[in-house]
This record gives structure tokens, sequence and C-alpha cells, in this order.
């Protein structure tokens, strides 16, 4: 195994997630309209998505329930990796490369996408990335370019934010080596953390897709 960490700022790669051509059902709910535009999401659909973004597991049903394809030339450009209603999504080659990794308590969550008619399924397979696995190994100490959000004062937990890092910009501690080939601290929001491993396959497979990748510097313990 490559003894690296990378961070990946894929999350803020808006050409990635801009207007893919498809649109959601959430569970007891009606299908969302054929439009870009998106409606203010409901308290709870809010939560989840802020949930899943900080690595916490879902259950199937805090997920989007289906899609449809409503603008097919779209769609047809979207790359392995693509949101739907804010919950990561892979498909294809990065799906089946995936299989072959420890996610730990995270998991590929089947669902499916339909055609226009909303009835026809298309062949996929498509995967929510339920992230699921979590590792506490940020050292914003010995990191560069980090700004501190503000402190809860009933837990006294800080959460930190970078754009976009550069290369060993992110500092992790030594124990980040060891578990999961993919995982989010949730003290640094909307990165994604990957082993060497992981990193060097993704980017093997030349996927087409802009990672915004940064190798990370590990500190040792």
């Amino acid at each position: 195994m490559a003894e690296e960490i990378w961070v990946s700022s894929v999350g803020s790669n808006s050409q990635l997630f801009n207007k893919p051509g498809i649109r959601e059902k959430h569970y007891g709910q009606d299908w969302a309209p054929p439009k870009f535009e998106h409606d203010a999401p409901t308290k709870e659909q809010a939560n989840n998505s802020r949930r899943h973004v900080l690595g916490e597991k879902l259950k199937r049903e805090e997920f989007v329930e289906a899609a449809y394809v409503f603008d097919p030339k779209r769609w047809s450009r979207v790359k392995d990796f693509f949101a739907v209603d804010g919950f990561f999504a892979v498909k294809g080659k990065l799906a089946e490369l995936l299989k072959d990794f420890d996610l730990g308590d995270g998991e590929l969550v089947e669902f499916p996408i339909h055609e226009m008619d909303k009835t026809t399924q298309l062949p996929g397979p498509f995967y929510f990335l339920n992230f699921g696995s979590q590792k506490d190994c940020l050292l914003p100490e010995d990191s560069r370019n980090l700004s501190a959000g503000p402190v809860n004062p009933k837990t006294g937990f800080r959460r930190w934010r970078a754009i976009e890092p550069k290369g060993e910009d992110i500092a992790v501690s030594a124990s980040a080596l060891g578990g999961p080939d993919l995982w989010v601290d949730p003290k640094f929001s909307g990165k994604i953390f990957m082993s060497g491993r992981l990193h060097d396959a993704i980017e093997g497979a030349k996927l087409k897709i802009d990672f915004r990748f940064a190798k990370t510097r590990i500190v040792p313990e």
C-alpha cells in the first residue's frame, strides 16, 4: 500500500454538478419538476444532506428514492462521479473500482435512474456513496491555509475549512494510514480523504474527473 494520504476537494468542482439534467424523488413525496432550479429543501432533507457531507452513515430512506432524466443531452455528459440533490453518487468504472477497496462502515447504495417517463429504468447500476467512515486525523495546528469555523460552546468542537488545499497544506496524523481507504474527517468540512492506494487506482483509471487532489503531510506520532 502506498504510504500516502490524499485529500480531495471534488465537492467544490462545480463543473461536475452543474445542471446534470436529472431530478429526483424523495421517499413519500412527488417527483421534482423537470427544471434546473431547485426549490428549498425541507428541514429533514437539508439535515440529511449535511450529515452526508460530514461522512455520517445514512439509512437508505434518508437518501433520494430515485431520479429521472429530463435533459438527455446534459445527462450524456455526466461523469462517473455526480450528485443527486446534494448526495454524491457514482457509476461506471469508478463504481466498480470502489468495490475493490475498504470502505469501512461505508457502502455503495444502489438506486434507480429512470428515463423521462419516470418508469423505464436506465441500465446503470447507479450508487450513492454512503461514506459511513470517519477518521479524526486532521492536524490543524500543523496545516497551512485553513480557516477556523466557530467553536461549539457546548462541546468545544470546531470545524476547519479550505477552499482548495495544495500539496502538503493539510497535515494528518499517522493513524490515518490504518483502516478504511475512503473517509471523511468531521473537522474538515466538504473534503474527502483517501489512501494512497485508492488515489493511485483512481488516477490510473483515467476517469477524466478532476478530483482536485492534494497530497497531505503525514506527521509521525
